[in-house]
């Protein structure tokens, strides 16, 4: 197993080289382009990828536009989570922002992995905490902070991705226009 998936898995349970191992052939390699889909709106998100090289960005369409619902880049997980986990169509994109290799598991071995062992169901409770409460430190930055904080707080807990990441993106994940954006850089 690459030492950044269980590095990955061992930052929330304690697993056994073995209890790695033995999940191990559930996984397998991916390459995505720039600009392709890993789900694209109607279609179940059937698997769930661990980004060993590259960027991804999630949105939806409002009204005929774009609003970003999260970035990330080497060490996590992607997929349209909501249609992953409740097994309905998916309602978002999840888009390759630069060419990226993941390790791919499908729904089908997530269920093979908690009947080996509940450590795996409790990794995965975990997660989806962690997941949870960034969702609402994210909510309440747009809700409540300006957004100049905004910028500055993304700069800050995500500076991987303030290079990577096309300016226009940042704005419309930060949920400002790119003229704002371009006068908080100025001013910053």
């Amino acid at each position: 197993m690459p030492p950044e998936l269980s590095l990955f898995f061992c930052k929330f349970v304690n697993f056994s080289n073995e209890e790695l191992a033995e999940i191990f052939p559930f996984f397998y390699k991916k390459k995505i382009k720039k600009g392709e889909w890993l789900v694209v709106p109607g279609e179940v998100a059937d698997e769930i990828g661990f980004i060993m090289k590259g960027l991804f960005r999630t949105y939806f369409l409002v009204d005929g536009k774009e609003s970003t619902r999260f970035l990330g880049s080497e060490g996590i997980f992607v997929t349209s989570i909501p249609s992953f986990t409740s097994r309905k169509p998916s309602i978002e994109y999840v888009q390759a922002l630069e060419n990226s290799e993941l390790l791919m598991l499908s729904h089908q071995n997530l269920q093979k992995m908690y009947e080996i062992s509940q450590k795996w169901e409790r990794m995965v409770r975990i997660l989806a905490e962690y997941s949870y409460n960034e969702q609402q430190d994210r909510i309440y930055s747009l809700i409540a902070e300006t957004a100049h904080d905004r910028y500055q707080n993304f700069c800050k807990s995500r500076p991987d991705l303030h290079q990577r990441v096309p300016q226009y993106i940042i704005a419309n994940y930060l949920g400002i226009s790119p003229e704002t954006l371009s006068r908080i850089r100025k001013q910053s």
